[in-house]
């Protein structure tokens, strides 16, 4: 089962496994606090206990509740995609879209985001990291200690049927989640759904990857997206042939 908990500029999503949950995206200290307080009315038991918290990529909107989640929650472990750890060495720096995908992706998007006031609110008080501007995408201090070792020859931890699938594009450190057996797609930023059955994000730092990673996902059976923003797409036939392509 998947619970979509709407938190701030990203959607954050908890899925529960045979052997316990895991939050993915965990973007502000508001979504960090819903959490909490769905897992209250789960109850205490194993199944029901936050295991694992990771993000589809490492932007501000997907990691910046995570270390109030973490309080909440000290023994829940948080993994990242192995990409991830050359920012937090500094090896790598955050990739920054070009400034045409800034104006033609990402305004059309934070326009029909709702809860504006909220959202700014709640960014300001979450963890400042994953900022992809030029004198701010070096802030990588975490609260937290995260394991960089998710990839795709990998099974996520206490989440069997789950897999990893990397899809640079939007940044390259994206990645999406995917159930082949439930025939569900977490699309991180790679698929949005803001104007109504799904479009790829233009937002990206390379046309070329995010295309390439499309064609990648649209290989695998999908039911359901739950997408990094937007609404979920579920209950059509075929969604991956709904989402709308670059011209």
């Amino acid at each position: 089962m998947i619970h979509h908990i709407e938190g701030g500029y990203a959607n954050t999503y908890l899925i529960e496994g045979t052997e316990g949950l895991m939050a993915v995206d965990v973007g502000s200290n508001l979504a960090a606090e819903k959490i909490r307080d769905v897992l209250r009315k789960m109850g205490d038991t194993a199944v029901h206990k936050l295991r694992l918290i990771t993000a589809t990529h490492f932007h501000i909107d997907h990691v910046g509740g995570i270390e109030r989640l973490k309080e909440f929650f000290p023994e829940s472990e948080v993994f990242f995609f192995t990409r991830v750890k050359k920012y937090l060495t500094g090896e790598e720096k955050l990739a920054i879209p070009p400034l045409s995908r800034w104006l033609t992706g990402l305004i059309p998007v934070v326009t029909r985001i709702g809860h504006q006031y909220r959202n700014y609110r709640q960014s300001f008080a979450s963890r400042k990291v994953g900022i992809p501007l030029p004198f701010l995408r070096s802030c990588i201090s975490l609260g937290y200690e995260p394991r960089c070792e998710l990839d795709e020859s990998s099974e996520i931890p206490f989440l069997p049927g789950w897999r990893l699938i990397e899809t640079p594009g939007h940044t390259p450190d994206s990645v999406c989640f995917y159930n082949p057996k439930e025939k569900v797609l977490l699309s991180g930023d790679t698929i949005l759904n803001m104007e109504g059955t799904g479009e790829l994000n233009r937002f990206c730092c390379s046309i070329h990857d995010i295309e390439n990673s499309f064609k990648k996902i649209s290989s695998f059976p999908v039911k359901s997206i739950y997408p990094g923003h937007g609404t979920p797409i579920t209950g059509v036939d075929d969604p991956l042939k709904r989402v709308k392509l670059f011209k």
